[in-house]
């Protein structure tokens, strides 16, 4: 699925590139909402640096939206850019399923241990990530990536 820029970045929502413990709880969520009728997917999983780069122009230097839809300039500054998070839609109502159709995959992901962007002040419906993670990726985490790599940051918030 391409994001818009020439093709440059595209959409992924292939699970190999998530944390093991997080995909494994991702996939038991989706399933889970699956049997029960809520008709999940994982709409995007890991985000590329271009793609998060577009993201953050959306609302600021190209409209529509007239909002910004994220607030971090890199993938180093979102989970998605190191395995940790996912956007989870409807596939019949895609992005415009109700709040309440969220909350009902929120509270399943809880139960798998993740947590959800639509209880932050400026709610992320679609968006969950593991549930060991503080809201948004600190100083400390792009360090021990930029030292040490993706498999190290997995196991300091126990994702390995």
């Amino acid at each position: 699925m391409s994001a818009g820029a020439a093709g440059a970045a595209t959409v992924s929502n292939a699970m190999e590139p998530l944390a093991p413990k997080f995909r494994a709880a991702v996939v038991r969520a989706i399933k889970r909402c699956n049997d029960g009728g809520l008709d999940a997917f994982v709409f995007e999983a890991f985000r590329s640096a271009e793609l998060q780069a577009i993201y953050f122009a959306r609302g600021r230097t190209v409209f529509p939206p007239p909002f910004p839809v994220t607030n971090a300039f890199s993938n180093l500054f979102s989970w998605h850019g190191y395995g940790l998070a996912v956007d989870v839609i409807s596939r019949a109502r895609h992005w415009d399923a109700p709040v309440d159709w969220f909350a009902a995959v929120a509270k399943i992901f809880g139960e798998e241990g993740c947590r959800w962007g639509g209880d932050w002040r400026q709610r992320d419906l679609p968006h969950f990530q593991w549930g060991r993670c503080k809201p948004s990726p600190s100083q400390a985490a792009r360090d021990i990536l930029a030292m040490r790599g993706l498999p190290a940051v997995w196991e300091v918030v126990g994702a390995a």
